[in-house]
């Protein structure tokens, strides 16, 4: 049934100002959505607001690894490793359509006897601390069935590898999906909202926030007895306007490169050893992720691009093990994203901790940052269980049993996928990445192109539909063709043009829904283009 996502929209703004709030949660990236839901899991009434598009920062930047943490092994920070190996079973089982496992290739060089003991030992506790329970155990190989596995690999040295299994998701299609589920268990959301203020009390407690709708212009008064921080490196910045916080963040930016697959012709993912961490080979539908970087970055948050020498040392530490001779040319595109990394600025940020950390200020405002993507469900019950400290009883979160929107188990989906094929005319691989990224929602986005004669691919080298432009605008919050090609379809990234071909349609079809006459159009394909082109495109030398 088509909605009308405006009406929705000021229908939110309107509970936002007229309601007081459980749990209000400023920022839209995974943990503030996670902290939406665990909210909502407890019953408490809860809503969220983000200044921009939910997940529009860091966690639709990320390595796209739900992973145990494997090169923490090395620092024997074990107890982090066994709790996101745990949730990342959890994730695989709570979230099959959007998590999937794939296998990892670590090749070994230097002395045989030596270096495969070494890496041997360390798998193998990994194995033991919880990753052989989904993807199967480590495996050891000689250098000839590595070759086999990865041709173009350099002999020179090589002794052989280990193969072992770690999770890969969409992680903006995640996040958003966290957002969603929340949404459909009662909760609010409003994007294009700005805190401008926060709200205090006689007795000096938060009461609430003052927002700004970005969109109409109006300001809100929003009550709420409990408010959670979760901007991420946003967190105490002087433009974020949620004063000065006494968590200290060293951000530090992570950039990947995009390759189709046909430039690599890997059987496998990579893990490739570098000083102080490790660069991944990623494998994602039609592409590889290579990266990542560890720089720090003391630039403005907002949509951070790579840089030129960043591309170079993704460039070398990739060839150094394969006989590849990549350039900037083979790079479809790049991402940068910034980690909330909580420790003692000036410091290696390679070596600053990736456990969370949640404080609450004085005001009984709870700040939460640092962490990873994997273990954002536990950084979100923490933060509510510390926003909610001293109620008794303390309502128990629910989210380590609760499936996100679209979840069913594999073989279901597999199924659904073939009888989408089967009954709507669409070829095997499209409904079936219509049902990865989808889930058991996928029938009611066939459903819906039907019904609006918008059950076409957006291109014929495409698996993306014009009904999920519809399906975006009207049922997942997008706003914009940046919403809808950046994180909704996440195209800008992964099309040389940067979706440039495309954009002039999705423009008609979000429009129809969002009341944009041919001008609009026109500017919003000007306006988005720009903005792709200066955060996707290969930067030169």
């Amino acid at each position: 049934m088509a909605t009308d996502p405006l009406a929705d929209r000021r229908a939110a703004l309107e509970r936002l100002a007229d309601e007081p709030w459980d749990v209000l949660v400023i920022g839209g990236g995974i943990v503030g959505s996670g902290a939406l839901l665990d909210a909502t899991s407890r019953g408490l009434k809860a809503a969220l607001v983000e200044q921009d598009d939910l997940s529009v920062g860091t966690s639709s930047r990320s390595s796209r690894l739900i992973h145990g943490g494997l090169r923490y092994l090395e620092d024997l920070r074990i107890q982090l490793v066994r709790e996101a190996l745990s949730e990342r079973s959890r994730l695989l089982r709570l979230a099959p359509h959007l998590v999937r496992l794939e296998r990892f290739l670590f090749p070994v060089y230097g002395w045989p006897l030596v270096h495969r003991a070494f890496m041997g030992a360390g798998l193998t506790l990994y194995d033991l601390l919880g990753a052989a329970r989904d993807g199967g155990r480590a495996r050891h190989l000689g250098a000839g069935a590595v070759a086999e596995l990865i041709p173009n690999i350099r002999r020179d040295g090589l002794r052989g590898g280990v193969t072992y299994s770690d999770g890969v998701e969409d992680d903006a299609r995640y996040s958003i999906a966290v957002a969603l589920t929340a949404v459909e268990h009662g909760a609010t959301v409003a994007t294009r909202t700005r805190v401008t203020d926060l709200r205090y009390d006689d007795a000096g407690r938060i009461s609430g926030v003052t927002v700004h709708d970005r969109l109409g212009g109006d300001e809100l008064e929003v009550r709420a007895s409990r408010v959670i921080d979760a901007t991420g490196v946003w967190l105490g910045h002087p433009e974020a306007r949620l004063g000065g916080s006494t968590i200290k963040l060293i951000p530090s930016r992570g950039t990947h490169l995009v390759f189709e697959r046909e430039r690599l012709p890997l059987k496998t993912g990579m893990t490739l050893r570098v000083p102080g961490r490790v660069v991944f080979v990623i494998p994602y539908p039609g592409a590889w992720l290579v990266g990542t970087t560890d720089v720090g970055d003391n630039g403005a948050p907002d949509r951070p691009v790579p840089t030129g020498d960043e591309v170079d040392e993704i460039l070398a530490n990739v060839n150094h093990v394969l006989d590849a001779d990549l350039t900037r040319d083979d790079a479809v595109g790049a991402y940068a994203g910034l980690r909330p990394l909580v420790g003692v600025p000036g410091g290696d940020t390679a070596r600053v901790s990736r456990e969370h950390t949640i404080h609450r200020e004085r005001s009984g405002l709870v700040r939460v940052s640092g962490g990873k993507y994997t273990t954002y469900r536990l950084m979100a019950r923490d933060a509510v269980d510390y926003v909610l400290e001293g109620d008794d009883p303390m309502p128990p979160s629910r989210t380590a049993q609760m499936p996100l929107l679209g979840a069913a188990p594999r073989e279901q989906l597999d199924r659904l996928a073939s009888k989408l094929a089967a009954e709507s005319g669409l070829d095997a691989k499209r409904a079936q990445a219509l049902v990865d990224r989808h889930g058991a929602r996928a029938r009611e986005v066939v459903t819906l192109g039907q019904a609006s004669d918008l059950l076409r691919p957006l291109a014929d080298d495409r698996t993306e539909l014009e009904a999920e432009v519809a399906w975006a605008v009207e049922r997942e919050h997008a706003l914009s063709l940046d919403d809808i090609l950046s994180r909704r379809m996440r195209l800008s990234m992964s099309r040389r043009d940067r979706g440039e071909s495309l954009a002039a349609r999705v423009a008609e079809i979000a429009g129809a829904r969002l009341g944009w006459d041919a001008q609009r159009q026109a500017t919003e394909v000007e306006q988005y283009l720009d903005s792709a082109r200066r955060e996707y495109d290969v930067p030169g030398a």
